[in-house]
């Protein structure tokens, strides 16, 4: 791999700002300020700011599975087309990532088709724990509480306690309630509106979930994430749980992540974008919406991640019992959260934060999410003047289209590196182009627990 210099740039590190030029050597980051070194290839940066690369905690890329609607390379190409270097991608697929010849399946087809780095979720079921022992290198295990079907769904209480026991490193919940999903859709399955979404998936419905999750991880002491939060009523029980660990002397620790679709919708989407914005869990009202905001900003809620979820516009369309769940976004979320710190929503360091830090320290990501000397140089430049309208016919997802699409943003990647290679690049007039290739992107490593605790 050549070497090369990225000159002329603001780099936004672990100490701050720093004016200067980065220089990377063999998909690593050799040496950062005024770079007196030469290197094979040059990169202008023209004032520029230089960023580890987002990384996104919650993707479905779909493959092996339903790959009209995503794969590898669509997905990953939206990736780095957003600025994202490196994803976490979910079990639910087709077949299920809950078998250890699933998980070695899933590796072989990400190393083939992948632009951007990876790492893969192994699923929980009721009964597959003997194939812990048999598994590596993953981010966590994913358990859905609820809104699941066969193998994947684990929500009553005998089996997930044997699910927290038998595995002792991350998990992350899809925290809805079963039986409450369950009774408070037979409530009101004479409606068919898509408002009454969030009604039947209602704040408690997720709380129930998160008060049961957090319990079994203080009694086994693990490292419990609780996946896309969207309520102050969840908010509320993870204090109170980290409270309680805290005061016991438990080795436990819980965190959480926030969507960009929490951040900047609300229930009053439905009347705009009806189906396109069913989701779950469900859009909330504003002052949940309001309460996310103030959990980022507070430093009650870790990461974001965009739970990025493609389905085509024809099946998002359909009638609301039909249409499935599910909106895409890894390609949006790196623009909308820095057009939230243009206007003054947040600060520019706490978009670094939430989006490349947090998910790398949450899940024990090696050298990633980071700006530093000997990190990987997975880097994005950004442009944050740059001002330019969301459309539908840039989304590099199979399934083709956002919900952000009309909306005109400030701050936009302008080239994105993966392991030092040129993954993506945008003029200043044209619409952005893929110049890496399929099978770029790497295996992400993960700390273990143990060693994370321990630093």
């Amino acid at each position: 791999m050549p070497s090369s210099i990225i000159r002329d740039v603001v780099c936004f590190g672990p100490r701050g700002r720093l004016e200067g030029d980065c220089l990377i050597e063999d998909g690593r980051i050799v040496e950062l300020g005024r770079v007196t070194g030469s290197a094979e290839e040059t990169i202008r940066g023209e004032g520029r700011w230089l960023w580890p690369g987002a990384i996104d905690g919650h993707v479905h890329f779909r493959e092996p599975g339903p790959t009209h609607k995503e794969d590898w390379t669509s997905g990953s190409m939206s990736a780095v087309a957003g600025g994202v270097t490196s994803v976490l991608e979910m079990p639910n697929t087709n077949p299920a990532t809950t078998s250890a010849l699933a998980l070695e399946q899933k590796r072989a087809i990400a190393a083939a088709k992948s632009l951007c780095n990876y790492g893969l979720f192994f699923g929980a079921s009721p009964t597959n724990s003997a194939e812990y022992t048999r598994i590596d290198n993953v981010p966590g295990l994913k358990i859905f509480m609820g809104c699941s079907t066969g193998d994947l769904l684990v929500h009553r209480e005998e089996d997930l306690q044997r699910v927290f026991a038998a595995f002792d490193q991350r998990i992350g919940v899809h925290a809805e309630s079963e039986r409450l999903l369950n009774e408070r859709g037979a409530l009101y399955a004479d409606r068919n509106d898509v408002a009454v979404h969030s009604i039947i998936r209602n704040p408690e419905t997720a709380a129930e979930a998160v008060r049961l999750a957090c319990k079994l991880a203080i009694e086994h002491e693990r490292h419990l994430h609780i996946l896309h939060l969207s309520t102050q009523l969840e908010l509320d029980v993870v204090k109170a749980a980290r409270q309680q660990a805290q005061e016991e002397g438990r080795r436990t620790r819980i965190s959480c992540e926030v969507c960009p679709h929490h951040l900047f919708l609300s229930t009053s989407a439905y009347d705009l974008m009806g189906t396109k914005v069913r989701m779950n869990p469900p859009l909330r009202d504003e002052r949940d919406r309001e309460a996310m905001w103030q959990g980022l900003i507070d430093g009650h809620i870790d990461m974001i991640a965009t739970d990025h979820a493609p389905h085509t516009i024809e099946e998002k369309a359909r009638p609301y019992r039909e249409a499935p769940s599910g909106v895409p976004g890894v390609q949006t979320m790196l623009v909308l959260m820095l057009d939230a710190a243009f206007r003054g929503l947040c600060t520019y360091e706490q978009v670094l934060q939430w989006v490349c830090q947090g998910p790398a320290n949450v899940w024990g990501i090696v050298d990633r999410g980071t700006l530093e000397v000997g990190a990987f140089a997975d880097l994005v430049l950004i442009d944050p003047h740059m001002r330019r309208k969301l459309t539908d016919t840039e989304q590099l997802s199979r399934c083709a289209w956002t919900p952000w699409a009309g909306r005109t943003l400030t701050g936009w990647p302008v080239l994105t590196l993966v392991g030092g290679r040129l993954a993506y690049r945008r003029d200043d007039d044209g619409p952005g182009e893929i110049v890496g290739s399929p099978g770029i992107g790497r295996e992400l490593s993960f700390h273990s627990v143990e060693s994370s605790r321990a630093q």
